[in-house]
């Protein structure tokens, strides 16, 4: 039986399973299950195997973790609009971590903008963050909070507001919100965009960036 590396290693496997002999490099991530070796491959799939399958393990490198504070503060720029992120959930605006295999917030607009730079040349983004939960499990005091958290927003001097927010439900939090602002037949100061994205950023297809730039 091979000794399998610390979470976080980069290695190269070799694999006898029902393909037959295979080859892969990844990221060593918490097992799926006992008894298995599970690694983020390079296209951002995650792979499982049993110990068993496992012929050899090479490790070629190490993730490194990002160091805190990195990101430099941003400049207000008053020819642009100011634009606020509410960040609830979901796989749009979030990251990878390579130790866990999971997507997690970056909510800070330092971390969005070093992220995604092009949100820079469109608006001074600031952010906050609500939640980070799934779209599923939204009940209406979570609306509240980001009917609210739009108001403070718009009462803070934001030109308009951005909502991340999974997929399954955004539909069902958009039409709550249109429905708490238009009460008596008024309006918001501004407009409001909810955002969600079908691929999460540790993907190579992942359209989180290209929609977090469009909604803003």
């Amino acid at each position: 039986m091979v000794d399998i590396p610390d979470i976080g290693q980069k290695v190269q496997i070799e694999v006898d399973g029902h393909n037959g002999k295979t080859t892969h490099q990844g990221v060593i991530l918490h097992p799926a299950a006992s008894n298995h070796l599970t690694i983020k491959l390079d296209n951002g799939y995650n792979a499982s195997y049993t110990i068993d399958e496992i012929v050899s393990i090479q490790v070629i490198g190490k993730i490194e973790e990002e160091s805190v504070g990195a990101y430099s503060e941003l400049e207000f720029n008053d020819q642009l609009p100011r634009v606020r992120i509410i960040h609830t959930g979901g796989t749009i605006a979030s990251k990878v971590d390579y130790k866990t295999g999971a997507v997690v917030a970056k909510f800070e607009p330092e971390e969005l903008v070093n992220t995604i730079p092009e949100l820079a040349q469109i608006a001074n983004i600031d952010a906050v963050k609500l939640g980070n939960m799934f779209s599923d499990d939204i009940r209406c005091q979570h609306w509240n909070k980001m009917i609210d958290a739009t108001k403070q927003a718009f009462d803070d001097g934001c030109n308009g507001v951005v909502i991340t927010h999974g997929t399954d439900t955004l539909h069902i939090t958009s039409a709550a919100m249109c429905f708490a602002w238009s009460g008596e037949g008024q309006a918001p100061p501004g407009r409001i965009a909810l955002v969600g994205s079908q691929r999460s950023s540790d993907r190579g297809s992942s359209d989180a960036s290209e929609n977090l730039i469009s909604a803003v």
